[in-house]
């Protein structure tokens, strides 16, 4: 393993709820209290990983240097929290049904910017449909609310801020809603989606984050709102 190979040991990792499961009260209550603290307690995590990376390799990494993460340990709904260029960064392995809900007509109406129009993500080639990722599955975005740069809350439970919120991120700082693409609801305060950052599949399971392998394209980016 080289220098530049990370493995995400600082993972948040959390289990995703199935609208269609009919989990007790008691558990369903535990999701969504340890859903808000990922997003509230990801600072404190975040700080500690900061601390964590002061060696000279950490160095350069926090200078820009791209990162690899293997994910191949992830299941279903779980999410983890690293870190490039001293920004959090997310992924995010998504299940089936939070797909679907990426592509709801209803929904769609309700976001600022469905079709990721503004510069948020480094190119065209990273504007899958409703996906915003090069693999549906796996969403990698910069772990920041484009309000106030806060990190907001990974909720997977549908229905838990508002009643027709099919769950996806909420910021604690002010309540922006994201749905699980990281793209803005009307009426939140943040303008925009959350940026997504330059990265590519260097094998089927390793995510290389900092850099793009295709031709022309630069290695870093600078977002409307980073």
């Amino acid at each position: 393993m080289n220098n530049e190979t990370r493995h995400a040991e600082q993972a948040v990792v959390m289990d995703s709820v199935r609208p269609e499961q009919n989990a007790d009260k008691g558990r369903r209550n535990f999701l969504i209290s340890a859903a808000g603290v990922l997003g509230a307690g990801a600072v404190g995590l975040f700080a500690d990983a900061l601390i964590d990376n002061m060696n000279p390799g950490k160095a350069v990494e926090a200078l820009g240097a791209p990162i690899e993460v293997d994910v191949s340990r992830m299941e279903p709904g779980q999410l983890i929290l690293t870190e490039w260029k001293k920004k959090p960064i997310w992924i995010l392995k998504r299940e089936p049904w939070m797909l679907q809900a990426l592509a709801d007509p209803t929904l769609l109406r309700r976001l600022k910017d469905p079709d990721s129009r503004q510069d948020q993500q480094p190119a065209p080639q990273f504007i899958n449909g409703n996906y915003r990722a090069l693999r549906p599955e796996y969403f990698i975005a910069v772990a920041l609310c484009t309000h106030m740069q806060c990190i907001p809350a990974y909720r997977p439970a549908p229905h838990t801020v508002t009643p027709w919120w099919p769950g996806g991120f909420h910021c604690p700082c002010h309540g922006s809603l994201y749905d699980f693409s990281a793209r803005v609801f009307e009426g939140s305060p943040a303008p925009l989606n959350i940026p997504i950052p330059p990265y590519y599949w260097k094998s089927a399971t390793v995510a290389r984050i900092g850099e793009m392998n295709v031709h022309g394209l630069e290695k870093d980016w600078t977002p409307d709102i980073w």
